[in-house]
């Protein structure tokens, strides 16, 4: 019985050791994969230095000097707001800008396009006690065209890569 008992582990002993050393293979040196996206300490402060400017113009009550910073992603190229468009972002600044705080949540680079900055936005100092929510989130889509960074907006409009501007077909 010992002897069933010591032959079974060998072989199941044998079998683990075999299966995790089998099946991986490690990639030459040489044929290690670049990122197909590259973003940099620069690339993070410049995105930071636009929003920040962004938001200080809000918080002044400046809507159009924030619209002004904003521009559309047309395709693969970036273009000022016509003047529809800045309308409609003044517009919708208009309920966010002069408010008691404005914060920097986060920022997310996953493509030259594809990126997202979160701003939290305090709409009312409340005191002790008061339950009522006093914040909202604003989020900008920063782009890199030609290595310079401008801020777009998250949005089914002026948004042409995103799925959203899919919903807008019929518009």
């Amino acid at each position: 019985m010992k002897k069933l008992l010591f032959s079974l582990m060998a072989v199941m002993l044998s079998t683990a050791v075999m299966t995790s050393c089998g099946g991986k293979k490690e990639a030459p040196a040489d044929e290690v994969e670049a990122p197909a996206y590259v973003f940099t300490r620069e690339d993070t402060t410049k995105v930071h230095d636009l929003v920040n400017q962004f938001t200080v113009r809000l918080q002044n009550g400046d809507i159009a000097g924030a619209v002004d910073m904003l521009r559309y992603l047309n395709g693969d190229s970036i273009q000022s707001l016509d003047q529809a468009f800045r309308q409609r972002q003044g517009h919708s600044l208009m309920f966010v800008a002069g408010k008691a705080g404005y914060e920097l949540n986060r920022i997310v680079f996953n493509s030259n396009i594809d990126n997202e900055a979160k701003i939290d936005i305090v709409l009312f100092e409340k005191e002790e006690g008061d339950s009522r929510p006093n914040t909202t989130s604003f989020y900008l889509r920063p782009v890199r065209i030609d290595d310079e960074w401008y801020l777009t907006t998250k949005d089914n409009i002026t948004d042409t890569h995103s799925d959203m501007s899919s919903n807008n077909d019929n518009l």
